[in-house]
């Protein structure tokens, strides 16, 4: 079905937001809460964080939402460009940042829903991402190209219909993707559970007394942090691998950069397979977070923000990461994480150094590990068709916005 189309800007009136600045101040301001592009999400707001921003009563006037209003990110990301959903009214006197459009509907042509619905699908992301200012990672649109939006417009009873037709779908699609995301959250829980009983000797059975002892007792030499470099121009240098190797133990070669040092600068920092890396900066919730190195010899060098360790032939590479990776020592170190304000929080050798380590023997130590990787084998088999399955379901959310705006949404019976 062809429906004829009009500009987002006749239809809607776009306006940008306030601007911040902290010299704001006086007698003719007040603070009140305004939305920032973290709050605008696709297809919904995040509400959970909203800050206050200075402002004179006729900026308020001029920039104070109001329900049916349609939020719009100017960019950032490639993938914020365009996004947005509806204010609802949910704060009182609530106003919006310039990084946010709001797009508020003029001569009752559309409903709110339709217009939200619409910038949300793929032809409206193809668009921005095509007129849009754009540099290697980030993207923006003008107020211009937003409002040259071409958007199907259909007679407004029909817009309803589709809409609710939308609304069933998408709830339901929804309810799948909350089931899986709390089979997501359980599949963390047996993980760490599984971990905690291993470490306590509870999984295979303790068949001897253990030692507890300090992590530093267990290393055949110093542990060390990585070394911090600028990026090569030139591409020639040493590679150096990135936090994100680390933090998503995925040590390939679109995790790492070349950096300006040359080999007889790196010194004692490559990379040899058996190296333990604890993150010592990273956001809370992976500060103190570790991985195990099974790579070539080599390889690369590690950054600063990495810690390396090196076990001792008293314990396993694979049981020492157990043990660091269980709920105790990971809640230990992000207890005794530090950071000024502004800044990620940061754990030290000696918070490392005095962590406790179980020690069975090392048959001991090779039965749990195998036992571990048994069990955490089937629960990776049951995550990835859990992430199949939601990206399926994002797909799927895709399909039935194209099929709407094509007219081939077929009502639910």
């Amino acid at each position: 079905m062809s429906w004829p189309t009009e500009p987002l800007g006749a239809i809607c009136e776009i306006v940008s937001g306030i601007t911040k600045d902290s010299k704001k101040q006086g007698d003719n301001y007040r603070e009140v809460p305004y939305l920032r592009v973290a709050n605008v999400q696709r297809l919904r707001l995040d509400l959970s964080e909203v800050k206050m921003i200075p402002a004179k009563e006729s900026t308020i006037a001029s920039y104070r939402l109001e329900p049916g209003d349609i939020l719009l990110n100017e960019g950032g990301d490639r993938d914020k460009l365009g996004r947005g959903w509806i204010w609802q009214g949910q704060i009182s006197e609530c106003i919006h940042q310039n990084h946010v459009f709001r797009a508020r509907i003029r001569d009752g042509k559309a409903i709110p829903k339709w217009i939200a619905y619409y910038a949300n699908t793929n032809e409206a992301r193809a668009y921005f991402l095509a007129t849009g200012k754009q540099t290697t990672n980030l993207a923006s649109i003008s107020k211009k190209n937003l409002g040259a939006l071409p958007v199907p417009l259909p007679p407004v009873d029909i817009q309803e219909s589709i809409v609710a037709e939308i609304d069933t779908q998408l709830s339901r699609l929804d309810e799948t993707v909350t089931t899986l995301q709390g089979i997501q959250a359980k599949l963390k829980q047996a993980r760490a559970s599984i971990l905690k009983a291993a470490v306590e000797g509870r999984l295979v059975g303790r068949v001897s007394k253990w030692d507890s002892v300090a992590l530093k007792t267990l290393l055949r030499e110093p542990m060390r942090n990585g070394k911090s470099a600028k990026t090569s121009a030139t591409g020639v240098g040493v590679r150096i691998a990135t936090l994100t190797a680390a933090t998503t133990q995925q040590f390939t070669e679109q995790n790492t950069k070349i950096s300006i040092l040359h080999p007889e600068e790196v010194g004692d920092i490559w990379m040899k397979p058996g190296d333990l890396f604890v993150q010592r900066s990273n956001t809370p919730d992976l500060v103190g977070s570790s991985v195990l190195y099974t790579g070539p010899e080599d390889w690369a060098i590690f950054p600063d923000l990495l810690i390396r360790l090196r076990c001792s032939n008293a314990i396993a590479p694979k049981w020492m990461l157990l043990n660091l990776q269980a709920p105790e020592i990971r809640n230990s170190f992000k207890q005794q994480a530090q950071g000024s304000a502004g800044s990620m929080p940061k754990i030290s050798q000696g918070v490392l150094a005095r962590a406790i380590i179980q020690l069975p023997s090392v048959t001991e130590q090779t039965l749990i590990i195998a036992e571990v990787e048994r069990r955490f084998s089937v629960l990776d088999q049951v995550e990835a068709t859990v992430t199949t399955s939601l990206a399926r379901c994002s797909k799927l959310r895709q399909a039935i916005l194209k099929r709407a705006f094509e007219g081939r949404l077929v009502p639910s019976a």
